[in-house]
């Protein structure tokens, strides 16, 4: 066979590979995942005392990115007083809050959604966490996974609801003292360990606290107690 008819074949089984994906198209496969995927750095504000805090210019608000379940709350560039609305998440928050009243609002879902300070807006994305050694599970598979593998069970709501019903075992750690308190977990941070709160906004707060504290394997009960007692699971009490 000549160099140059050689050389045709060579160029042409090139093109074809390139066409259909033949070799890494795995690879290729779980970059763009990863590609997909927010970076930590790509998600706003900062995490304290288990709510998201986002720093907005009342002048020009811009564009935020947080987690799916994240427990928002505002602070201003000038400490000037401000008034959020997300008509779609049926928010109507002022800064700073009135006594009494709860310094924050909950982002329970994915999406984007538009929002309002003054004549000023702009967008809050919500997206879900992901990470290597977070997984979520609903109530089924969290009581297989708590019979076959016993990790350690986090209860990261208040006192008061832990007293109305937990599974059993769970040790106590509201989320909004975790990051504070977190030391006193007796967990190992190379097992598992088991999270969950009412209704799994809060929990995912706490995994991603988990995860940035070096817990390597971290669940969590994707819809919370709620969930767990909707199909007749057991709560101790």
């Amino acid at each position: 066979m000549s160099t140059r008819r050689l050389q045709t074949l060579i160029l042409l089984a090139c093109g074809l590979c390139a066409l259909i994906g033949c070799g890494g198209g795995e690879s290729r496969s779980a970059a763009a995942t990863a590609d997909a995927a927010p970076s930590p750095a790509s998600i706003s504000g900062r995490i304290s005392e288990g709510l998201r805090v986002l720093t907005v210019d009342p002048a020009a608000p811009g564009d935020f990115t947080v987690y799916r379940g994240d427990y928002v709350r505002l602070e201003t560039t000038d400490g000037a007083p401000v008034t959020i609305t997300i008509p779609e998440l049926k928010v109507e928050k002022s800064y700073p809050a009135a006594e009494g009243d709860k310094p924050y609002f909950k982002v329970p879902d994915a999406g984007s959604f538009a929002y309002t300070i003054g004549a000023a807006g702009g967008t809050i994305t919500a997206v879900d966490y992901a990470a290597s050694g977070y997984q979520e599970v609903d109530a089924a598979e969290a009581a297989a996974l708590i019979r076959n593998i016993s990790p350690f069970v986090l209860d990261v709501r208040t006192p008061n609801e832990f007293a109305s019903g937990h599974l059993e075992g769970a040790h106590l750690l509201p989320v909004q003292v975790l990051q504070k308190e977190i030391g006193s977990l007796p967990a190992k941070k190379d097992e598992p360990v088991f999270v969950y709160c009412q209704s799994g906004n809060r929990s995912t707060v706490a995994a991603k606290i988990l995860m940035d504290y070096g817990f390597e394997q971290v669940i969590n009960l994707r819809h919370g107690i709620r969930e767990w007692q909707k199909v007749k699971l057991p709560v101790v009490k």
